[in-house]
């Protein structure tokens, strides 16, 4: 917990972890503060009984036994939160506990914020309008429960941001419209349900982005005209029936995704595999995950 003198509407600075280390029986939190005009000194209640009132703007405190992390807020200045409690479970240094807090206002990037945050609980907070890269945000957040809010209007990336958490709920929200990057973003998250939502013609990586995704129903949309990688895209949704077309040539558009710049392997894989017979039966091609071979051009 933070406390900063003299108390205004607004947050007057900014902390953000440093660096910690775990040595002989203790965790050392280093932690950096942003001077801010006005604010000459503040609080620190360190959750462990220590309170200390600092002046300097580099500070650090050694923990006796492993202390439980619970975010407050975050601060109105900051632009970033990547990575801030990435892996933050560890039993010698107590890890990150109690709920989601909501975004500060002026953060652009979540990136792995609460990755691998196992005892994080609540629900998902809304998206704010400045975030542009959701990246892997609550990865594998297994303790989170709730409804899963639209996405941000300027989000361009939400690789893993939901994967293996099957306590997201609710349908699946539409695409932010300028999105390249959705692998894995729903991957196990078997909470969810509804309709696949069509995908933004900018799209490029939808590896994995609703495998094993129990809850989806329906047909599956066109692939976007900037398509590059499907690889497991729909694998194991097994309440899919069918896609927009069955013209081999637009189901499997295997010119755009066979080579990369730099490789020659296939990036379409799995795409349907463990889906529905009816779904599969479109995709006779044993790489995408068909089931019925269809005969070659001219066979009688």
């Amino acid at each position: 917990m933070f406390g900063c003198r003299p108390v205004e509407e607004n947050t007057v600075f900014d902390i953000a972890f440093a660096e910690y280390e775990i040595a002989d029986r203790f965790c050392q939190i280093q932690m950096r503060a942003t001077r801010r005009e006005g604010c000459e000194s503040f609080t620190v209640d360190w959750g462990d009984g220590t309170v200390q009132e600092w002046s300097q703007y580099e500070l650090w405190h050694n923990y006796t036994k492993a202390p439980a992390i619970y975010p407050k807020c975050w601060s109105d200045w900051l632009e970033s939160c990547q990575g801030t409690y990435c892996g933050w479970n560890n039993s010698d240094h107590g890890g990150v506990q109690g709920h989601i807090i909501p975004w500060g206002r002026s953060i652009r990037s979540t990136f792995c914020c609460y990755q691998f945050c196992f005892n994080v609980t609540g629900g998902f907070p809304p998206w704010t309008p400045m975030i542009t890269d959701a990246t892997g945000t609550f990865d594998r957040c297994t303790g989170l429960s709730g409804r899963v809010p639209r996405w941000g209007r300027n989000i361009t990336e939400v690789a893993q941001c939901y994967c293996d958490c099957p306590g997201a709920r609710g349908k699946f929200p539409e695409w932010p419209e300028r999105c390249t990057d959705f692998a894995s973003c729903f991957k196990n998250a078997t909470g969810m349900h509804g309709e696949i939502p069509p995908w933004p013609e900018c799209a490029e990586w939808l590896d994995s982005a609703f495998e094993g995704c129990t809850g989806a129903t329906g047909i599956i949309p066109k692939w976007p005209e900037a398509v590059r990688s499907v690889n497991s895209c729909y694998k194991d949704c097994i309440g899919l029936t069918g896609a927009w077309t069955d013209d081999p040539a637009l189901l499997m558009p295997e010119e755009k995704l066979r080579n990369s710049p730099t490789s020659d392997y296939y990036r379409c894989y799995d795409v349907v595999t463990g889906c529905a017979d009816e779904l599969r039966s479109l995709f006779w091609d044993k790489n995408w995950g068909g089931a019925i071979p269809r005969p070659t051009e001219g066979a009688q």
